[in-house]
């Protein structure tokens, strides 16, 4: 008998596959108030004294800037959903050449959390007439004519935005850890356990706000859970194919450092600061 014809008793080896939950909780509670300010402070609050603008008070979910006139109030409305769409283009391009798994990851959620917060805005201020995007008294915009035009025209391009990032997600994702049945703990871990971390952490951080339940349902509502519901689809979307190695160990530095983020960010910016009488 040759060495040709004795079967293989060894298994095919798998590719190692291993996202440790605790480290993406980490992840969460640190990217939760990073990119949150990005669009608040850094968005709204950085547009308001540009434009030479009074910042009346700034708070974890909210920016209140007097501006000069209705040009400059709606740049300033604009600015945050603009931040979130910039600094997403800037992340997808880090995520496409850094190496390294952990690294890899951190950007992804980087660049797919803000465009979900983007486009997320277009949609949600058309079909409710709230927030940054949305025409009329309650919404940012302030006064425009045609604002039901506007709210549709919005609502189509932000859901339309929103189902190709799921997708570009799901593809993305799938670049990392491959795809097939391995996949599906690591892909769930991923995607859910960070989407209900951030909610939970951005819930809490709402609460010390004295507007109460209206700031926490809307703001930490709307916005964290709506707006990055689609990582629900992303965490579901194993699809048939082989895995690929990738390995995200354990790292209680991560969890400590995220835990204070959201601490700090719940204490110095949750209550508010206010910048006038």
């Amino acid at each position: 008998m040759s060495e040709q014809d004795v079967p293989n008793s060894e298994p095919a080896q798998r590719a190692a596959i291993s996202v440790d939950p605790l480290t993406v909780c980490g992840l969460a509670l640190l990217l939760m108030p990073l990119l949150t300010m990005w669009h608040e402070q850094v968005g709204h609050a950085g547009t308001c004294l540009a434009t030479g603008g009074q910042l009346v008070a700034t708070s974890a979910f909210y920016v209140d800037c007097h501006s000069l006139g209705a040009a400059a109030s709606r740049l300033v409305s604009v600015a945050g959903p603009l931040a979130d769409l910039l600094g997403a283009l800037v992340a997808y391009g880090i995520w496409k050449r850094v190496r390294g798994d952990l690294a890899r990851l951190v950007w992804w959620y980087v660049w797919i959390d803000l465009a979900f917060t983007a486009s997320g805005y277009l949609l949600f201020s058309g079909v409710l007439g709230l927030g940054d995007l949305a025409p009329g008294e309650e919404g940012g915009l302030g006064q425009l004519p045609y604002p039901e035009a506007i709210r549709i025209g919005s609502s189509l391009t932000g859901g339309f935005a929103y189902f190709l990032i799921v997708k570009l997600g799901i593809a993305t994702l799938s670049q990392m850890i491959g795809k097939g049945p391995e996949t599906r703990k690591a892909r769930r871990t991923i995607a859910h356990l960070f989407y209900g971390m951030v909610a939970v952490a951005a819930l809490i951080a709402s609460l010390p706000n004295p507007a109460g339940l209206f700031i926490t349902l809307a703001s930490a509502g709307a916005a964290n859970i709506g707006g990055r519901a689609g990582f629900v689809s992303i965490g579901y979307a194993t699809r048939p194919g082989e895995a690929r190695g990738f390995v995200v160990t354990r790292s209680w530095p991560i969890f400590a450092l995220g835990a204070l983020a959201t601490a700090i960010f719940a204490v110095v910016l949750g209550p508010t600061i206010k910048f006038t009488k």
